[in-house]
């Protein structure tokens, strides 16, 4: 992986600002639930596991990127995608209520289908996403490079040795050698997956519960994620 080198990256600080954005996710159902003991309906317990699988996601990306494992971190930024799309993807349903009864069921999220009758596909979630957040789609092909066996997984153990045209490649499974640089790329990419997730969850929950409990008023200007006007 052709890593450019971030001057004076100050590696923990960046892992820090992404811990405390995933801490600040579990502050969301104290505001649009109401207390606790509060009953909650089939697609809440839903937006819950996205909380959590989020939270879970964003511990491991620390701790991986702390041991310096590349190849794994990186196969995380797009199973952190991949929940923000899942989020997305309730805002084109037509019964948000009836999906949620239907993913408690078991269902396969794919079995969705949007207004228009299309089925919720990983490859129809990142396209339409992409129309309000312009690059997702790129992003999304790029990361799913680590999910699968690729070239990624051959480019990223590659290295230089002064005095020798010949590449190395290495077989430790982490990057022990690699500077702090050298995880700039991808972890900026996971707090922008991050970040994006969080804005996603919170604005289903904001559109879904804020009537009901009178919790949350969305703030001057904010676009409602959902394109389809019908």
């Amino acid at each position: 992986m052709d890593q450019p080198l971030a001057d004076a990256f100050d590696l923990e600080a960046h892992l820090g600002k992404i811990e405390r954005m995933s801490a600040e996710l579990r502050k969301i159902p104290h505001t649009y639930f109401g207390p606790n003991g509060s009953k909650v309906p089939d697609i809440a317990w839903y937006a819950l596991a996205a909380i959590n699988k989020t939270a879970s996601l964003t511990h491991a990306f620390c701790t991986l990127t702390r041991a310096k494992n590349t190849l794994a971190a990186s196969s995380l930024i797009r199973l952190q995608l991949d929940t923000g799309l899942r989020m997305f993807g309730l805002s084109l349903v037509d019964n948000v209520e009836a999906a949620g009864e239907r993913l408690m069921n078991d269902e396969k999220y794919s079995k969705l289908k949007s207004r228009q009758g299309e089925p919720l596909s990983d490859a129809v979630l990142h396209r339409r996403l992409n129309q309000h957040y312009p690059g997702l789609t790129k992003a999304y092909e790029a990361t799913s490079a680590y999910v699968h066996l690729s070239s990624a997984h051959i480019k990223t153990g590659l290295s230089e040795r002064p005095g020798t045209p010949v590449l190395f490649f290495h077989l430790n499974g982490t990057d022990d050698a690699r500077p702090d640089e050298w995880f700039a790329e991808i972890v900026d990419s996971f707090d922008q997956a991050t970040s994006l997730t969080a804005e996603l969850i919170e604005d289903f929950m904001r559109y879904r519960y804020a009537p009901a409990f009178g919790t949350h008023r969305p703030a001057a200007g904010a676009a409602r994620a959902d394109p389809d006007p019908s």
